[in-house]
C-alpha cells in the first residue's frame, strides 16, 4: 500500500512538474527535423500580404488600438471580460475595421474573445500584438539592457508565442496581465511589435554608454555598420522571440519596434530639436532580416501633432541626405508631409502604430480648438486617407474606448493622482481619444438639450426674484437649470466651492455676493457666456504664470478675498518656436493659454441631429441647461468630493473634502448681496456606466466601409 500510494505520489508529482514546465516555464522538447516553417504574414517590399492557403495577397491594415480600460477600474485591473471583448469586437467589426491592437499581454478573456469572434465571422480582425515595459522602467534612469528592461521584454516576448498559441499559464504580475490561455489565435496575429512609446532620455543613455555596442549577430536578425546600442537591443529582442516561435511552433511573422516623431531617424537644428525634445534617433532600417527569417520585419510610428512645418528645420546634413525624398512632400496632410517622408524612406511595410484625435473639451495646443465627436471623425478619415496614399501598409486607431484612467500634462496636477479613474475628467484630453465613450450611471442625469421636462421639484435649489434654479451631478460634472430667464439678458450664478478662498464682491461685474464666492458663472447669449474664477483660486497662475507670462506667482500674490474675477484658462503647448521669440520673452518656451472658461453653446443630445460634443449649456423655453466639469471647478475628485485647497498657503495643489457647495442666481443690474443655497454631495467608490458609440464612429465606418 505504500509503494502504492508513494508511487502516485510521484506521478502526481510528475505530472504537476510536466504541466508546469510546459504551460509556465515553456519547456519544449523538438524530435527530428523542422519542417517547414508556416508563415501566415509577412513583410514583402513596403507590403504587408496574407496567406490564404495557396498564395500571398496585400494586407492593408485598418484597426483601432484596444485595451481593458472601463469606469471605475485601473486598465491594468483587466477587469473588462470576454462579453465586453466580444461585444467591441462586433462593433469594430461593423465599422469596418479589420484588426486590432494589444500594446500589451491581455487577459485571456481577450483572447478567447478574438477566438470566438474569427471562428464565427467571415469577416475576421486580425491582431497586433505588442510587448512594452513599464513606464518606470521605460523612463528610469537605466539604459535598454538593464534586467527590468531588456530581459522584461525578451520573457514578454517568449510569453506571447506561447500566448497566441494557446499554450500559456501566466500569473498576473505588477501591470501586467495573466491567464490561462488555451485559444490558438495565430492563424490571425499579423505580427508583434516591440514597445508602445519610448523615452528619449533611455535611448540617449542607451547609445552614449560606454560599454555598449552597436552590433548584433543572430540567426534571423542583424544590425547594419550604422546601428546604435540601442537599436541593437531592439535588433535581439526581435531576433529571440522569431528563434522561440520559429523553434517550438515552425511559424513566423513578422516583427518590428515601435519609433516616433521624438526619437525617429531625422535629425534637425538645434533650436527645434531642444524644443521638440528631440535628442535620440532610430531607424528601423538598421535592423537587417536574415534568409532564415522569411516574414520579415516591418517599420511602426506613434503619430501626434507637432510643427507643420518640420521639413524647414531639418539639419543641413539631413536635409543634404534626404534631398530627393523631399521633393512635393503634401505639407497640407495631416502631419504636415510626415506621413509620405517616411513612406518613401522606409524599405519595409510602415505602419501607424496610435494615431488619434481627442473630443475633451480641454485644449493641449495653442489655436488648435478642442474637436466634437464628428470633427474627431473628420481628422481621422483625413490620417486613414494619407496612411494609405502615402504607401503605409495600414494604421491602428488609437484608442476604441474612452480611457477614464488617464491623465494628461496640463491638468493631471490639478487632480487627486489615485482616483482620476472613478470619474470622467472632461478637461483632459487624454481621457477622450476613443471611438466609444463611457457616459456615468445607468440613465442620463441631465440631457443637455434646454428641455426642462427630466427636472424635478427634488431638484430645486432655490426661487427667487422670478428665477427658479435647480442642480444634480454625476461623474462628468455639475449639471444647472435656470428657469425665468432668455438668451437675451445677462444673468450670474456664483458658486463657493472652496472654504479657504473666496470673495464677497465682484468688481466687474458688480455684485455683492451672500457667502465668500470662488466662482463666477455668467451667462451672456450663446456667444459669450463664461466661467470666471477668483484670481486667487485660479490654478493656471500658481502652476503656469511663469511658463506663460515670465512671472513667479510668489512675487505678488492675490489677496485672499480679492474682488478680482478673471477668465479661466488652461496651459497648452505654444507651437512657436523660440528663436521666433522676442529676447525679452525667451522665458515664455511653449506655453500659451485657452481660456477653457468659455462656455460652447449648442445641443448635448447625442440623438439629436443637431448634436454637439462640446455643448456646456443649451437654452430653451425660458430656461438654460448648463454643464459644468468638475476640474473646471477645481473639484481634484469627485468620487471623494475633494477640492483644491488655498495654493498660496500650501505651495501647491492640496486637497480638502467638501460635502457641500453653495450657488446662488441674480439678474443683471442686481444690488443686494446674491442669495446662496447649498447643494449636499457626496462621492462614491464605484459607478454605474453606460457604453455610446460617437459620432466619429459613424464618420469612420462610412469611409472604412464604402466599397462595400
Amino acid at each position: 500500500m505504500k509503494r502504492f500510494v508513494a508511487a502516485a505520489v510521484l506521478l502526481l508529482a510528475i505530472g504537476i512538474g510536466s504541466y508546469w514546465a510546459v504551460f509556465y516555464g515553456g519547456y519544449y522538447l523538438r524530435f527530428g527535423e523542422r519542417g517547414e516553417v508556416d508563415v501566415p504574414f509577412r513583410a514583402e517590399g513596403t507590403a504587408f500580404q496574407a496567406w490564404t492557403g495557396q498564395d500571398y495577397i496585400p494586407l492593408v491594415l485598418r484597426g483601432v488600438d484596444v485595451s481593458a480600460s472601463l469606469p471605475g477600474h485601473y486598465a491594468t485591473a483587466y477587469d473588462a471580460g470576454e462579453d465586453d471583448y466580444l461585444r467591441w469586437f462586433e462593433a469594430i467589426g461593423d465599422m469596418g475595421a479589420n484588426a486590432v491592437r494589444a500594446a500589451n499581454i491581455m487577459n485571456d478573456d481577450f483572447y478567447n474573445a478574438l477566438y470566438t469572434y474569427n471562428t464565427s465571422h467571415d469577416r475576421t480582425l486580425y491582431l497586433l500584438q505588442g510587448a512594452s515595459v513599464d513606464d518606470a522602467v521605460g523612463n528610469g534612469s537605466k539604459d535598454a539592457y538593464t534586467s527590468s528592461f531588456l530581459d522584461s521584454l525578451l520573457e514578454d516576448g517568449k510569453s506571447l508565442v506561447d500566448i497566441i498559441h494557446g499554450r500559456k499559464d501566466l500569473p498576473a504580475a505588477g501591470t501586467r496581465s495573466g491567464g490561462v490561455y488555451r485559444r490558438d489565435v495565430s492563424p490571425w496575429v499579423a505580427g508583434f511589435l516591440i514597445g508602445t512609446e519610448w523615452y528619449a532620455d533611455t535611448i540617449s543613455y542607451t547609445d552614449h554608454s560606454a560599454i555598449r555596442s552597436g552590433v548584433y549577430q543572430g540567426a534571423y536578425f542583424q544590425t547594419t555598420a550604422e546601428a546604435t546600442p540601442f537599436e541593437a537591443a531592439m535588433a535581439r529582442i526581435m531576433d529571440e522571440i522569431t528563434a522561440y516561435e520559429t523553434d517550438k511552433y515552425s511559424a513566423q511573422r513578422p516583427v518590428g519596434f515601435i519609433c516616433d516623431p521624438s526619437c525617429d531617424f531625422l535629425e534637425y537644428e538645434e533650436v527645434y530639436a531642444r524644443q521638440l525634445e528631440k535628442h535620440a534617433q532610430t531607424n528601423p532600417e538598421h535592423v537587417a532580416p536574415l534568409p532564415a527569417m522569411k516574414a520579415g520585419r516591418f517599420a511602426a510610428y506613434r503619430l501626434y501633432d507637432f510643427c507643420g512645418n518640420f521639413t524647414a528645420y531639418l539639419s543641413s546634413g539631413q536635409k543634404q541626405d534626404i534631398a530627393p525624398l523631399l521633393a512635393g512632400l503634401p505639407v497640407n496632410q495631416p502631419y504636415g508631409g510626415y506621413l509620405e517622408l517616411m513612406g518613401r524612406y522606409h524599405t519595409m511595410p510602415v505602419l501607424a502604430a496610435g494615431y488619434g484625435f481627442s473630443t475633451s473639451r480641454g485644449a493641449v495646443v495653442q489655436n488648435q480648438p478642442p474637436l466634437s465627436e464628428k470633427e474627431q471623425g473628420r481628422r481621422l478619415v483625413e490620417a486613414s486617407q494619407a496612411l494609405e496614399t502615402g504607401g503605409w501598409a495600414g494604421g491602428f486607431i488609437s484608442t476604441w474606448q474612452d480611457e477614464w484612467d488617464r491623465r494628461s500634462w496640463n491638468t493631471a496636477f490639478a487632480a487627486v493622482p489615485t482616483e482620476h479613474y472613478l470619474w470622467h475628467d472632461l478637461q483632459t484630453a487624454n481621457q477622450s481619444y476613443g471611438l466609444m465613450a463611457f457616459e456615468p450611471g445607468n440613465e442620463t442625469v441631465c440631457v443637455l438639450d434646454g428641455n426642462a421636462a427630466e427636472w424635478t421639484e427634488a431638484d430645486l435649489l432655490l426661487e427667487r426674484d422670478g428665477l427658479r434654479l435647480s442642480a444634480r451631478y454625476d461623474a462628468e460634472g455639475l449639471y444647472l437649470l435656470l428657469e425665468g430667464v432668455s438668451r437675451e439678458e445677462a444673468v450670474y450664478l456664483p458658486l463657493d466651492v472652496s472654504a479657504e478662498v473666496g470673495s464677497r464682491s465682484c468688481a466687474s461685474p458688480a455684485l455683492a455676493f451672500q457667502r465668500e464666492a470662488d466662482f463666477l458663472l455668467c451667462l451672456d447669449g450663446t456667444d459669450n457666456s463664461r466661467l470666471l474664477v477668483q484670481e486667487r483660486w485660479n490654478p493656471l497662475r500658481e502652476r503656469f504664470q511663469y511658463e506663460t507670462e515670465g512671472v513667479d506667482p510668489f512675487l505678488d500674490i492675490p489677496e485672499q478675498d480679492s474682488a478680482r474675477f478673471v477668465p479661466l484658462g488652461m496651459a497648452v503647448q505654444n507651437p512657436l518656436l523660440v528663436d521666433a521669440l522676442t529676447p525679452e520673452n525667451r522665458a515664455i518656451q511653449r506655453l500659451g493659454v485657452w481660456e477653457t472658461g468659455k462656455l460652447v453653446h449648442g445641443n448635448g443630445d447625442s440623438q439629436s441631429p443637431d448634436y454637439n460634443s462640446l455643448a456646456d449649456f443649451c437654452f430653451g423655453d425660458g430656461c438654460v441647461e448648463i454643464r459644468l466639469p468638475w476640474l473646471l471647478l477645481n473639484v481634484g475628485s469627485p468620487s471623494s468630493m475633494m477640492v483644491h485647497r488655498d495654493y498660496y498657503q500650501h505651495y501647491g495643489v492640496e486637497f480638502r473634502q467638501i460635502r457641500e457647495l453653495w450657488i446662488g442666481a441674480a439678474r443683471d443690474g442686481e444690488t443686494d448681496e446674491v442669495f446662496m443655497e447649498a447643494l449636499r454631495v457626496k462621492g462614491w467608490k464605484s459607478l454605474a456606466f453606460r457604453e455610446r458609440l460617437k459620432e466619429s464612429y459613424y464618420v469612420v465606418q462610412a469611409y472604412w466601409k464604402g466599397g462595400d
